[in-house]
């Protein structure tokens, strides 16, 4: 996605003999797009802008390494994809298909930009500028909630600031509808598997998020509702105004869960003067 920075793979050309024309490499594809640049990689996939030739547009691709990945992190993507899909709006961002192609792919809408985390730290940014960029983003985790989604891992590297002044909530891997946390889908009564949506992709009592985000809910193991998301966006907008943490970490997880949990907010200093 173009969550972020990137290096362009250089182009191989091959000659039969000195005399001969230079031929480029074959078009590197995934399914029926065809890859720009590679913008993005971690252990387990990775992103390309890219060009679909059927509707004319760039597209972002993200893609999973079956063959690195445990099948969980598969289920994610097939799980993000089919939360977005759920979601029309302007502050989500789109996806437009989902497929095989060696590996599991989803296509996506592609956008010039950077991650809210990258954009906080690229100069210092004006006080309304830093609230009219978490609105959005707190209308599209609005969205999420109205469809009946729990993002779960809000944090600002899932948030895309646009070059074109939009920014979009992304990465619903771990989104859930909270109403079916009590309530396991039969699958001999449905008569159908369970939607990815309506399964746990963590084992029961484990944690899911990213600490310095996590709401104390989380940090217990229970139910999850929007007010989850709600917290890791106050802890997001809390960082961004004041350039520091909200509860201390400096211990490791254990305090810090604590801290969260016992609620020891760390006060913003006075001398900000914030609104």
């Amino acid at each position: 996605m173009p969550h972020g920075v990137m290096h362009e793979e250089e182009e191989t050309l091959v000659v039969a003999s000195a005399a001969a024309e230079p031929r480029p490499a074959p078009e590197r594809t995934i399914g029926r797009y065809v890859v720009v640049s590679r913008v993005g990689a971690g252990g387990m996939g990775e992103v390309f802008k890219a060009y679909d030739p059927m509707l004319g547009r760039l597209v972002a691709i993200k893609r999973v390494f079956s063959a690195k990945a445990p099948e969980v992190e598969t289920q994610r993507l097939r799980r993000e994809a089919q939360a977005i899909a759920q979601l029309s709006h302007p502050n989500v961002i789109a996806v437009y298909d989902v497929g095989t192609s060696d590996e599991l792919f989803m296509a996506m809408e592609y956008v010039e930009g950077m991650p809210l985390q990258k954009w906080l730290e690229s100069r210092r940014q004006p006080l309304d500028q830093i609230l009219g960029v978490f609105l959005q983003a707190a209308r599209g985790l609005a969205a999420a909630h109205d469809a009946g989604l729990v993002h779960r891992d809000f944090k600002p590297s899932n948030v895309l600031v646009g070059d074109d002044g939009r920014v979009r909530v992304l990465d619903f891997g771990l989104a859930r509808r909270p109403e079916l946390d009590d309530e396991p889908v039969d699958e001999e009564e449905s008569g159908h598997p369970p939607r990815l949506l309506d399964q746990e992709l963590t084992k029961p009592g484990t944690l899911s998020g990213t600490p310095r985000y996590m709401a104390p809910e989380q940090f217990l193991a229970r139910d999850v509702d929007g007010r989850t998301d709600q917290f890791g966006f106050c802890v997001a907008l809390y960082e961004a105004l004041t350039d520091r943490r909200p509860f201390d970490g400096e211990q490791g997880i254990l305090a810090l869960a604590e801290n969260v949990v016992k609620g020891r907010l760390i006060p913003i200093p006075t001398e900000l003067s914030l609104p």
